[in-house]
Parts: C-alpha cells; structure tokens; sequence
C-alpha cells in the first residue's frame, strides 16, 4: 500500500502508536524519570545555594527587578532537561537499531519524514512533561514563576525540545554502537549547556572570557534558554525564536537524509556487514 492511499486517520494512528511506545517505555523506566529530576534539582538546591551570594545577577531583560540566582537558573535548568532527554532520545534510535526494531520503524509504508518527525514528537512530549514535574518541585522550594509563565513557556519548551530531540535524532545517524554514545555526550551535552546562559548572564560570560562569549553566541542552546526564559514573563524573544526554528529545521532536514537508505545509515550498515 503506497503512503499517499493513506488518510489523515491513518497518520494519527501511527503517530498515536510511536508516541505511545516511547511513553510507555518511559514509565517502565523508573529511573530514567528520577535521574532527569536528581540532576536538575542537585543544581538547584545545592549549586544555587552557593553562589547566590558571589553571582548576583542585575537587572536585565526580561527582570524588572533583582532576582534571586535560583530563579534566574531555572530556565536553563529546564533547558538542561530538555537537552538530556534529547540525548536520551537519540540513544533509544541507537539502541532499537541495533536490536533491529529501527529497521521495522524504517520499513513502514509511511513516510520516513513523518516516523522521524513522530519520534521527535514522541520524545518532545517526554520531556516536557519531565519539566513540568521540575517545575512542580521548585515551586514547593519556593523558586515561582509569573502564574501565566508556567502557560506561557509550554511553546518554547516545545520548539526547543524539537530542536535538541532534531540534533539528538541527527547524532544518533553517526553513531554505529551503543558504546559510543557517551563519548558523544561528552562532546556535546556538556559543552552546549556550560557555553550557554543557563548558568551566568551573557554580559558576565563576555566580561570573564570574550573567546567563551563568542562561543556562546553561535551556540543553539543559548538561544533555547533565552526563548524559554523569556517566555516565562509572557514575552517572546525573537531572535531566539528565529535561530531555535531555523535550527530545528536543519537539524530535521540533515536526519532525513541520513536516515535516507539511498544514502545514509542504512548505506552504511550494509557497507559494515558486507565488511564483516
């Protein structure tokens, strides 16, 4: 059955089953919820109470006012959520290649953009709902947001997820075994989130090192933070808005094509067993 004979209905159903597999594949996962709340919350109970008294942080937009660190970290924190369940989405395709459920996926008579865009969406809705539940905790720790914001930031926790699930489903094509997918989280998950604001504001990154700044800004992360962190007042951010969906298209565009069977990973898996 050819992928154009299938309707609207149709599309759903599959996109229902994918967002439904990686749902329920979370919740057996007990673990993988807890750690992506531990690891938020230990910088956020432990580090921000640190350096609040060395890292004050002046007023600049979106603040009206002096904030306390703890708030002005929470939306990199929220950003550090969404770039690990990226990552996390991205091992998932690595593992389900190698036991052979990618190729099932890959087979489908839908088209393969619409299974990649799914499984982005699949993981997008993931992770936001691991934000949320962050989102929950600090609030109880007293670090709130304008009521609204909590509204308000659900779109930008939306484009940036897609982004960084976009980047992580990309870097899963490049990655040939499981066992390489922590040396790609060093090169990348680190990197992008401490070369980013999540953590200092950008006039203080540009005072301390002018080369860091400049790596700052051709960061994708950065402009993740800052949409969700401006979010949260009700306001948009637009040249974030614009590189976050401009990425997100490219990083899209490139997985396509390497998940491509004319050209991409499955050219390079035949390539591998026909060289074993």
């Amino acid at each position: 059955m050819r992928s154009g004979a299938f309707g609207l209905r149709h599309y759903l159903i599959c996109l229902k089953g994918v967002v439904l597999r990686e749902c329920l594949r979370f919740l057996h996962q007990r673990e993988r919820f807890i750690s992506s709340l531990v690891r938020p919350l230990v910088w956020l109970f432990i580090f921000a109470a640190g350096f609040r008294q060395v890292l004050g942080v002046s007023i600049i937009p979106p603040y009206k006012t002096y904030v306390l660190y703890e708030v002005y970290i929470t939306p990199g924190l929220c950003g550090m959520i969404l770039l690990f369940s990226g990552m996390q989405s991205s091992l998932s395709m690595v593992y389900d290649r190698e036991m052979g459920n990618m190729r099932t996926l890959l087979v489908s008579p839908f088209p393969r953009w619409f299974l990649l865009v799914s499984k982005m969406l699949a993981g997008v809705a993931v992770s936001i709902a691991q934000v949320y539940a962050f989102l929950i905790v600090a609030w109880f720790w007293g670090v709130k947001a304008p009521p609204l914001g909590y509204l308000f930031v659900l779109p930008a926790l939306f484009l940036s997820g897609m982004m960084l699930c976009a980047l992580g489903m990309l870097l899963s094509s490049m990655i040939k075994q499981l066992e390489n997918f922590a040396g790609i989280m060093n090169f990348v998950i680190f990197p992008g989130y401490f070369a980013s604001p999540a953590l200092y504001p950008l006039w203080r990154i540009q005072e301390a090192s002018p080369l860091l700044y400049k790596i700052c800004l051709v960061n994708p992360f950065t402009y993740a933070v800052e949409l969700i962190r401006f979010a949260f007042y009700g306001q948009v951010d637009w040249v974030s808005l614009g590189v976050v969906a401009g990425c997100t298209l490219l990083f899209l565009a490139g997985a396509i094509i390497a998940y491509d069977p004319s050209r991409g990973l499955m050219t390079r898996k035949q390539d591998t067993g026909g060289n074993a």
